[in-house]
């Protein structure tokens, strides 16, 4: 059986996988790179107390770099520990054809050695379906829907002259979807991210759970007919959504090709004070850990706005020799090995005023819990139309239903106006990307009243 570990040769003699690739392109006068991951996914979803779908999924990918004659050269197969000679006359003929003039890569010094995992890879065990069943049974009114997903990778990345750098890691995502049925329907959706799914059932059955359920039941009844209120809070599970909007501002390759329009304005003011913008795939709360990125370099914090005050963009090895500066460790590669490309690892909003959730004294609160796709979006100039569900709160904490409203603004304009947050962090996933953040109170954004009669 072939591996990303060994490769048995025609001569009974074992050796890496890698180091045959490695071997063909230094036969072709190449210095070369192998990247290799395989991933295992575990899913159960269960609804109305049973199991509708157990699925189990292994995959994986090959992805070989090549630098001959002043040329970067790529080809990827989508198998673990492929061994293919033809992988390397492939990434040849593409490196003269794009004919780029890159650099070869920093040398080993650069590169992170085996990382132990920070924790056990997450799994589904018996015991965590049974309780996801049960976890599903609910009320008469109400259907739970409850999807339980657990992702586990081994990374490898072998340079010609180095010993391979490797690590495993994984991530736990658990899904809720939860429809109430009063005067109309409710439904309300919430994801959650950790290390193992344990903790992630432990957190929705403490704490999410009840309060979606509550949440969910208020959607489900007659809606009111007028929007008057004094204050707006957007929860962390739309602001997350709508920073996914932002982020590629903070990308230094889109810096470089004239689509971010935060170039030259290091140093500027572009957030409220208090606002502080953070990528660290390797913090405690970064749902997929990762030491290095898809070109070996190490990963680590890179502060991108501080107290409102851009500080930087996150970058490749090559967008930041092209700027002639230091990589910030984030090209990542997708799971079937593509060309590595400038992302977010865990991007966290936080700012430094807690004005609390949804109650203040003698105001009544708009909440905008949910966004249900986007109408109009614009990653460049960060202009959105999503439509949202939302909650009225009365002073005395009463809750009523919005009903459908629309929300539409401008996300740096956003970031310009957050007076402080709730205390309540939540998180979107895009592809291998977290971007985080908790419920924000502001100023800037124009809400609508959809008729639904």
């Amino acid at each position: 059986m072939t591996t990303s570990r060994e490769h048995t040769t025609g001569v009974g003699t074992r050796t890496c996988a890698s180091e045959v690739l490695l071997a063909e392109a230094a036969r072709h006068g190449a210095d070369a790179e192998v990247w290799t991951a395989r991933h295992e996914t575990d899913e159960l979803v269960c609804r109305a107390g049973t199991v509708e779908r157990r699925s189990e999924v292994s995959s994986g990918a090959t992805a070989l770099t090549v630098w001959a004659e002043g040329n970067e050269g790529y080809a990827v197969r989508n198998a673990p520990g492929a061994t293919d000679p033809a992988l390397v006359t492939t990434a040849l003929d593409v490196g003269r054809v794009l004919a780029a003039g890159n650099a070869v890569p920093a040398p080993r010094a650069d590169r992170a050695p085996r990382t132990p995992a920070a924790a056990p890879p997450p799994r589904i065990g018996a015991d965590a379906a049974e309780r996801l069943r049960a976890l599903t049974g609910g009320a008469g009114d109400l259907e739970v829907e409850l999807r339980a997903r657990a992702d586990r990778a081994r990374v490898r990345l072998h340079r010609a002259g180095t010993g391979p750098a490797e690590y495993d890691t994984g991530v736990a995502q658990l899904f809720v979807r939860i429809t109430a049925r009063g005067e109309g329907t409710g439904y309300i959706g919430h994801q959650l991210f950790g290390r193992t799914v344990e903790e992630l059932l432990d957190e929705a059955e403490r704490t999410e759970l009840p309060g979606l359920t509550s949440l969910a039941r208020v959607l489900a009844s007659r809606p009111a007919t007028a929007l008057d209120h004094d204050d707006l809070l957007v929860d962390g599970r739309v602001l997350s959504r709508l920073l996914t909007l932002v982020a590629p501002a903070f990308l230094l390759d889109s810096v470089l090709e004239g689509r971010s329009p935060l170039k030259d304005r290091v140093g500027e003011r572009v957030a409220s004070p208090g606002v502080t913008l953070l990528d660290d795939p390797t913090s405690a709360d970064c749902p997929l850990p990762t030491p290095w990125d898809g070109e070996g370099t190490p990963t680590g914090p890179t502060v991108l706005v501080e107290d409102g005050i851009l500080r930087g963009f996150l970058s490749s090895r090559r967008t930041a020799a092209a700027a002639g500066a230091p990589a910030t460790g984030s090209a990542h590669r997708g799971a079937n090995g593509e060309m590595p490309t400038v992302q977010p690892g865990h991007l966290l909003l936080s700012h430094t005023d807690d004005l609390g959730t949804e109650v203040r004294p003698g105001r009544t609160v708009l909440h905008v819990v949910q966004a249900n796709g986007a109408h109009t979006s614009n990653p460049i100039t960060g202009d959105f139309s999503i439509g949202a569900n939302a909650v009225l709160v009365a002073p005395d904490g009463t809750r009523r239903n919005a009903g459908n409203t629309t929300l539409a603004g401008n996300v740096f304009e956003l970031l310009r106006s957050i007076d402080g947050h709730d205390g309540r962090v939540r998180v979107n996933r895009s592809n291998n990307s977290f971007i985080a953040g908790p419920g924000v109170w502001t100023r800037s954004l124009t809400v609508g009243h959809q008729d639904s009669a």
